[in-house]
């Protein structure tokens, strides 16, 4: 192995003019670079939601302010401790009001209930007040080493779902991840079981009874996610609810979704239903 150029022969350096010669040491340094800086990128397109901050803080609000949490998440800054981005602009409490549509007062009201929890938090700066979301709920780049359970949800794909969807429609969605098995996908009372023939499983009446809300508003809902492809149904066990890899992943590597239907039909059936 060559260190040095000074260890090449003359007529070796002469046919290498031009070239960049790059030493062992250079040449890792680089490749932790590469890997660094794919991993950051990687990291840009999702959040991670907490899944124990959401069980300990959601108790209290109603299901528009949890919506609104999840809407703001997705303009998260990678590595920019919870500071809120739309089109490289920082996002004002006005421009909250335009991006949900929602009157000034109504905007504030929520606001201010979501910034007693300290789930959110208002920073003015000159003449601006800017929005800022608590990373004890959402980050947008490395955990750092935390040991906490949590949900991938990519922002893209959360974008699109959030303009089909109400704020409180949004919010369902998000208690629905508290309850998102980590491997299969599907709602469960057991979402950490290793063994998948062991779950539990939810048919809507059992989200109802969880979530304590109507059964027309989350028939409807659910149907809204089937059409934009933010859940899905196996045959197997048709009457569960699957969230959709495209905008959740509990997995270091995402799941496609052959994975999560080969997953279900070869653990599950219909006895794993809730009685």
């Amino acid at each position: 192995m060559v260190n040095n150029v000074s260890e090449l022969s003359k007529d070796t350096r002469k046919e290498l003019e031009g070239w960049t010669l790059i030493s062992p040491d250079q040449q890792k340094a680089r490749s932790e670079y590469n890997k660094k800086s794919r991993k950051q990128h990687k990291e840009k397109e999702f959040v991670f939601m907490k899944k124990d901050f959401l069980s300990q803080t959601k108790e209290g609000l109603n299901l528009g302010e949890v919506g609104l949490l999840l809407f703001l998440a997705r303009y998260m800054e990678h590595g920019k401790d919870g500071k809120l981005v739309n089109k490289t602009q920082r996002i004002t409490v006005s421009e909250v009001g335009k991006l949900i549509g929602k009157k000034p007062t109504a905007v504030r009201k929520a606001l201010n209930e979501l910034e007693k929890r300290s789930l959110l938090f208002r920073v003015k700066e000159g003449r601006s007040v800017y929005v800022e979301l608590s990373q004890d709920i959402f980050t947008c780049g490395s955990l750092n080493g935390e040991k906490v359970e949590t949900v991938k949800v990519f922002k893209v794909k959360l974008a699109e779902v959030a303009k089909k969807l109400s704020l409180n429609e949004l919010g369902l969605f998000m208690l629905m991840l508290e309850n998102m098995h980590w491997k299969t996908h599907i709602l469960c009372d057991n979402p950490e079981e290793l063994t998948v023939n062991k779950l539990i499983l939810w048919k809507r009446k059992d989200l109802c009874e969880t979530t304590g809300l109507g059964r027309n508003f989350v028939n409807s809902t659910l149907k809204k996610l089937r059409e934009v492809r933010a859940i899905a149904e196996v045959k197997t066990v048709n009457e569960g609810i699957v969230l959709h890899p495209n905008i959740v992943s509990r997995q270091r590597v995402t799941p496609t979704w052959d994975e999560i239907v080969d997953a279900i039909d070869n653990g599950l059936t219909k006895e794993n239903f809730k009685k």
